[in-house]
C-alpha cells in the first residue's frame, strides 16, 4: 500500500528537506510539491493524493484555509501539518487533521506520523468517540509525542541550503560556522558558503548543541572547527576558525567563561 503524498511549503529549502525525509519510506510516493495555497488546491484536486504535507503559513493564505477548502468539498486527503509554529495545534485538530508535527524535522518523531497514517490508510485507526473530550485526547497524544523533540536539538546530519538553481545539502560536520546575513543565515564551510532560507535563529535550533556554540549574536561556530582562542583588547575575546581563509571571530563578553569551559579550560 503506497501513501501519494503532496508536500505544500512556501519555503523549497523546506520542501526539499521534508521530500527527502519522506523518501526514505518505501511505501510513499512523492506526486507533487507546491509553495501557494491556491495552487495547492488545483494539484490535491488534480493529483487526488492520500496525503498532504502541509504548512500552517503560506505566502497566499493560511494552511488552516487550505484545510477547510479542502474539507468542504467533500472527503479530503489526510493533513498532517509541518510547521515552525507549535501554537495552532488547538485549531489545527479542529480541521480534524491527522498530526502536527515541528520544524525543524525529527525522523523519530516522522515516523510516528507515518504509523498513525498508515493505520488511518488500513483503516484500524480507532476513532476516538465523538464526546466533549475528544479533541483534548487527540491533542493529547500529539502533545506527548511533539513536545519532546521542540525542546531536543535537531537529529539530522545535513542542512539544505540554496545554489544558483538548486537546493543542496551540506553536512553539518562540514560547517565551520553561520553567520546572520540581512533575515538569512550564511553557512561556511571550509572552502565554500551558502546562503540559507533560516534566520540564524532557526539555524540554531537545527544545529546539535554539543557541537555548536552562539559566541556572538551574529555568529554561530562549530565548537570542532576553533583553531585559535585569542585575548584581544580590554578583555575582549576572539577565536580563529578552520576554514581557508583562517577567519576571525568576535566572541560576546557574556559567554567567554561559558565557551572556554566548552573548549576545555
Amino acid at each position: 500500500m503506497m501513501l501519494r503524498v503532496v508536500i505544500v511549503d512556501d519555503e523549497a529549502p523546506a520542501r526539499s528537506e521534508l521530500r527527502y525525509l519522506l523518501e526514505q519510506y518505501n511505501d510513499v510516493e512523492i506526486v507533487n510539491e507546491t509553495e501557494s495555497g491556491e495552487e495547492a488546491l488545483e494539484v490535491i484536486a488534480d493529483c487526488k493524493p492520500d496525503v498532504v504535507f502541509l504548512d500552517i503559513h503560506l505566502h497566499d493564505m493560511e494552511g488552516l484555509e487550505v484545510a477547510e477548502k479542502l474539507a468542504a468539498g467533500g472527503a479530503g486527503p489526510y493533513i498532517v501539518y509541518a510547521t515552525a509554529y507549535d501554537s495552532y495545534a488547538l485549531q489545527a485538530f479542529e480541521t480534524e487533521a491527522v498530526d502536527y508535527i515541528l520544524k525543524p524535522f525529527n525522523e523519530e518523531r516522522l515516523d510516528k506520523t507515518m504509523e498513525r497514517l498508515r493505520k488511518h490508510m488500513r483503516g484500524t485507526q480507532k476513532d476516538v468517540p465523538n464526546e466533549p473530550y475528544a479533541l483534548e485526547h487527540t491533542l493529547r497524544q500529539i502533545i506527548e509525542t511533539m513536545q519532546p523533540v521542540s525542546r531536543s536539538s535537531s537529529s539530522f546530519s545535513r542542512i539544505p541550503v540554496e545554489k544558483a538553481t538548486s537546493v543542496a545539502f551540506v553536512d553539518i560536520d562540514d560547517i565551520v560556522y553561520a553567520a546572520a546575513e540581512g533575515r538569512n543565515a550564511r553557512i561556511y564551510a571550509r572552502y565554500e558558503n551558502y546562503i540559507t532560507s533560516f534566520s540564524l535563529q532557526d539555524l540554531e535550533k537545527k544545529l546539535p548543541k554539543e557541537k555548536f556554540y552562539r559566541i556572538h549574536r551574529t555568529y554561530i561556530v562549530n565548537l570542532r572547527h576553533i583553531m585559535e582562542f585569542i585575548p584581544w583588547f580590554k578583555g575582549t575575546v576572539q577565536v580563529k576558525m578552520n576554514n581557508t581563509e583562517e577567519t576571525v571571530l568576535p566572541v560576546s563578553r557574556t559567554v567567554v567563561k561559558d565557551l572556554k569551559s566548552r573548549l576545555g579550560f
